[in-house]
């Protein structure tokens, strides 16, 4: 059966490079056709289409529009991911969007970059992907940056050495298990620099598992430090009709998926339930892995 493809809402992606990252977790760079795509922006995302098989969101982890590529990087964790990982150079697949609104720099943050307050980006498991091209953005825009970037294993990690090089010395790790970096979280990692080092940072920017989230929204509440977060919600429709994403009213697709802290405050149902795709109540930490 031939599927049309209607290029008013989807852009071809053909695939040229792949790499497997770590356990399960997959790099593809695809090339994409003329006069799409020119929305993106660090923490938007696509909805990725594998005709017959799955549609899903994905933010791309880099992308170049006037060379008009892009890379997404993503955990296999369903038909859609397994198929993806499974594709071959020169095969197709489609994407709309982008869509939902990305990580912006506040006004007031463009003058204070100096040392004393750098800015901290945050990343835990497979949430370190739609980080990589906002570190490039605040890097290439000139502001001071401390990354802390969590894994659960050394097996885990990626993304470890292509944010060292941006960031230097301004860089830790932790995993769960200690045998890469420091042994624990990303929120505790980032407790020890706050609390031990005495580090003050000017905002946060952050996104992984929604319990990390939950748990790194807190610790920076409580220091009265202005943040970001980038969530991940079950999407079906990617613009805002279906509201299988809703949290407390709010379409993570359409008013995210990037919260602010005062945002964030107001969310009960952050970090306490969410919807499955059968559209139930289910709490966060179930299937979280």
């Amino acid at each position: 059966m031939r599927i049309e493809v209607s290029t008013t809402y989807y852009a071809k992606f053909t695939l040229i490079s792949r790499k497997e990252e770590a356990h399960k977790i997959f790099s593809e760079t695809f090339s994409f056709e003329p006069n799409t795509m020119r929305g993106l922006r660090p923490g938007r995302f696509l909805m990725v289409w594998l005709p017959g098989i799955d549609e899903f969101p994905l933010s791309p982890s880099d992308y170049d529009v006037g060379k008009r590529v892009v890379k997404l990087t993503f955990k296999v964790r369903g038909a859609g991911t397994a198929a993806l990982s499974e594709l071959s150079v020169g095969n197709s697949v489609f994407a709309r969007g982008p869509y939902g609104n990305g990580f912006t720099i506040p006004r007031d943050l463009h003058h204070r970059s100096d040392e004393d307050e750098p800015v901290l980006v945050a990343g835990g498991g497979v949430g370190v992907a739609p980080l990589l091209p906002l570190i490039k953005d605040l890097v290439g825009k000139g502001f001071n940056l401390y990354v802390v970037l969590g894994f659960r294993s050394a097996a885990d990690s990626f993304f470890v050495d292509e944010v060292s090089k941006l960031v230097g010395d301004n860089f830790a790790v932790s995993t769960d298990t200690g045998e890469l970096g420091v042994r624990g979280t990303v929120v505790d990692a980032v407790n020890s620099i706050l609390r031990q080092r005495y580090k003050r940072f000017s905002y946060v920017y952050a996104c992984g598992p929604e319990p990390m989230l939950f748990n790194l929204h807190r610790l920076l509440s409580t220091m009265r430090l202005p943040h970001q977060f980038l969530l991940e919600r079950y999407v079906k429709c990617g613009v805002g009709i279906c509201g299988s994403c809703a949290v407390n009213g709010f379409r993570v697709c359409r008013d995210g998926p990037v919260f602010n802290h005062s945002r964030l405050r107001g969310l009960n149902e952050f970090g306490v339930t969410r919807r499955s795709p059968l559209g139930l109540r289910e709490s966060v930490l179930s299937g979280s892995g």
